[in-house]
This record gives C-alpha cells, sequence and structure tokens, in this order.
C-alpha cells in the first residue's frame, strides 16, 4: 500500500511537466513544414529600421524573416501570398520565413512583376518568366523608370497585347552598385578612367 501511495504522488508532481511537453510538442508541429499565407504587407517600425509583418484575413500577425525579408520590407500595403515556414517568436509576433512570394494586390489591381530593361532611349521592356512586355509611361514616369533599370520592379497599368501602359511602379530589388576602379595616374598627376 505505501508504494502505491508513493507511486500516485509521484504522479501527481509529474503529471502536469509532462502534459505542457507534450503540448507544446503539438505547437511547434507546424514548424518546419511549408505553409502558404496570404495577407497584406505592413511595415513595423524598430531600432533595425523597419521589420515587414503579414496580416491574414483573420488579423493574424507573422513577421516575415528569411531570404525575402529586404523585397517584402518595400512592398507595404501590397497583399502578398507566401511560402515559408512558422518561425520563433520575434518582437512578442511569431515570425514566417517567407521563401518565395507573389504580389496579388496592389491598389486593387495586380501587378506584373519582372526586370526592367532599357531596349533604345526612353524605350523599356520588363523581363517576366511569362513573356517580356514592351512598358509605355508618361514622360515623368519614364525618367522615374531611368533610374531603376537593371531592377525587380512591380508595375501596374493596362495590358494591350504584349504592351504595358503603365500607371505606376515600384522597385523590389536593384542589384548593388559596382564598385569604381581606379584609374591610372598621368604624369600630370591626374586620374584616367578605364
Amino acid at each position: 500500500m505505501r508504494t502505491t501511495v508513493i507511486v500516485a504522488l509521484l504522479g501527481l508532481v509529474l503529471a502536469p511537466p509532462l502534459a505542457r511537453a507534450r503540448d507544446k510538442g503539438k505547437q511547434d508541429k507546424g514548424k518546419g513544414v511549408e505553409v502558404v499565407k496570404e495577407g497584406k504587407i505592413r511595415v513595423v517600425r524598430g531600432l533595425s529600421g523597419g521589420e515587414p509583418q503579414l496580416t491574414d484575413a483573420k488579423g493574424r500577425h507573422h513577421l516575415c524573416v528569411g531570404p525575402s525579408h529586404d523585397e517584402l520590407l518595400r512592398l507595404g500595403g501590397h497583399t502578398v501570398k507566401a511560402w515559408g515556414a512558422v518561425g520563433d517568436k520575434k518582437l512578442m509576433m511569431p515570425t514566417f520565413k517567407v521563401v518565395r512570394y507573389e504580389i496579388t494586390d496592389s491598389g486593387g489591381r495586380k501587378p506584373m512583376v519582372g526586370l526592367l530593361r532599357k531596349e533604345a532611349k526612353e524605350r523599356y521592356l520588363l523581363e517576366r518568366k511569362e513573356g517580356n512586355l514592351t512598358v509605355q509611361a508618361n514622360k515623368g514616369l519614364l525618367r522615374q523608370l531611368a533610374r531603376r533599370v537593371g531592377c525587380k520592379v512591380w508595375m501596374v497599368g493596362e495590358l494591350e497585347g504584349t504592351t504595358l501602359k503603365t500607371h505606376k511602379f515600384g522597385w523590389i530589388r536593384c542589384a548593388p552598385p559596382k564598385a569604381i576602379k581606379p584609374g591610372k595616374e598621368t604624369s600630370s598627376g591626374k586620374e584616367t578612367r578605364r
């Protein structure tokens, strides 16, 4: 009888920690598994300059981390569909490691995304997997596009065949500027560029 009482007491003492451990294992089950989330991107300001936060239709918030972090930071106000894995909390909020995403809405319209290339003077091309588009825009927008050649951009406009009459655009990612190589010094002491 004495052994039975001791076993019963041990059961009472050990049961709560074991139950909590089982519950934690159930909560962590979704981590590491690729999931899809759709929602609006908001930028939460902080010490590091900001964090992209995805808010879904049910009002749940996730801080976006991972390789797409910097791109998502530039997409505040856009709705995205993102693929990734749920992670640990950061800034008291669950994280979502985004491995890829698609912009589904930009001000009520689905934007076209691709690399901006220049074909000729004030003639631009949007390179996409689905097929390249010739970009048409007003003079002011063309001047802005000139500064983003070579960047990954989003564009909203009217699609007519393979021509996109662009109303607005934004840049997502640009290649870092190339380092300028120093020139050779001449006899006059001035540098010449290669």
